[in-house]
């Protein structure tokens, strides 16, 4: 039988790859060219392309996040049963790696709720370009610039939580 620490790490690692992938690909290839191209070439992918590809996203980070707390909760319950809440504070607070796991988990919830109003921005897109009113040319340019912006941010924070999480479980060792 597998050990559920073994299952938990594999299926978050293995999600986070996918989902570290597409965020980058995303953000650094196609939200930075929106603006070049021309609205029948945006309408075409907003409304075939990106909305299962945003899903299959939104449904890897999810399993991410699902399967990282999971992991997170059955250290620290681990930790609570050698040596209770005290433990489990030294442990977060007072060694490099719990530090790392801690600080990684936060921004990486951070970088999530940033993927949450990217697909919010995204949605508004999709209803502007279905849209037949030609004033909304102006407000699909200031959501595309917010895309962008928002975008950037989350590759900011996903990668400094992917070396957090990869300094934790590469380099620094498991508290005992």
């Amino acid at each position: 039988m597998v050990p559920i620490s073994i299952l938990l790490n594999v299926v978050h690692g293995f999600s986070a790859l996918i989902y570290f992938g597409a965020i980058m690909i995303f953000g650094a290839v196609f939200a930075p060219r929106l603006a070049k191209l021309s609205s029948s070439t945006l309408y075409e992918l907003f409304k075939e392309i990106f909305p299962p590809v945003l899903s299959f996203a939104e449904a890897v980070g999810l399993l991410t996040m699902v399967f990282g707390a999971g992991e997170f909760l059955h250290y620290m319950i681990g930790y609570y049963q050698l040596g209770g809440t005290s433990l489990v504070y030294t442990v977060l607070f007072s060694t490099p790696w719990g530090a790392s796991v801690l600080s990684g988990a936060i921004i990486g919830l951070v970088g999530f709720l940033v993927g949450v109003r990217i697909a919010t921005l995204f949605e508004r897109l999709f209803k502007l370009y279905k849209s037949t009113n030609p004033s909304s040319l102006d407000e699909i340019r200031v959501v595309e610039a917010k895309l962008r912006m928002y975008s950037l941010i989350g590759m900011v924070l996903l990668s400094a939580t992917v070396l957090l999480m990869v300094l934790a479980v590469s380099f620094l060792p498991l508290p005992t």
